[in-house]
């Protein structure tokens, strides 16, 4: 019974180390996941000889070709994430997004044709958080992403997984952070 203890510890310890560079922005919203979820993430962080690491997995999982549904939560603005969606965005696909009123209007401001193309689609919803988004997931056929970011909104490290228990945890992180969001057309000015 100790022996099966002191597993669990250091299997515990080995994973908080592993994950050391997303907990440190993003350890607020792993508080609540269920045991041994973390463990079977994949982890990609910014390092020096790589800033962009966390981007390009990102990019990598939502490919090229058009998915079925895609679920996002994003604290940014980015031409990138914009391109992205796009390319991933088929006649069929159901696509919501949730961002706050600052991503909002900094959107309106940087992109105005590309949220306008957005905001005609049938198939997008726009849903807009009262408080403010500090971490970023997203959730696309059958895999679960979540994205810490740094103090000055730059994407630090990003963990994923396609396990029924990791895309469980992120569909109801989505889940959380969309029931006190609502769609745009309803937003009080």
């Amino acid at each position: 019974m100790v022996h099966e203890q002191y597993e669990r510890f250091t299997e515990t310890v080995e994973c908080a180390d592993r994950m050391s560079e997303f907990l440190a922005d993003a350890a607020e919203i792993c508080e609540d996941a269920p045991p041994g979820v973390l463990g079977q993430m994949n982890i990609t962080t910014a390092a020096d000889n790589d800033p962009h690491a966390p981007l390009n997995r990102y990019l990598t999982i939502v490919g090229s070709e058009p998915v079925d549904r895609f679920r996002g939560v994003t604290p940014i603005v980015s031409r990138v994430f914009n391109e992205s969606a796009e390319a991933v965005l088929g006649e069929n696909t159901q696509m919501e997004l949730v961002v706050d009123r600052g991503v909002l209007e900094r959107s309106m401001d940087a992109y105005p044709d590309s949220f306008e193309r957005a905001r005609e689609l049938d198939q997008f919803e726009l849903r807009i958080a009262e408080e403010s988004l500090d971490f970023g997931l997203l959730v696309v056929d059958g895999h679960g992403v979540v994205s810490a970011y740094d103090e000055h909104n730059n994407l630090t490290a990003l963990v994923d997984g396609d396990t029924p228990e990791v895309v469980s945890w992120v569909e109801s992180l989505y889940e959380s952070v969309r029931s006190k969001s609502v769609p745009i057309d309803r937003l009080e000015p």
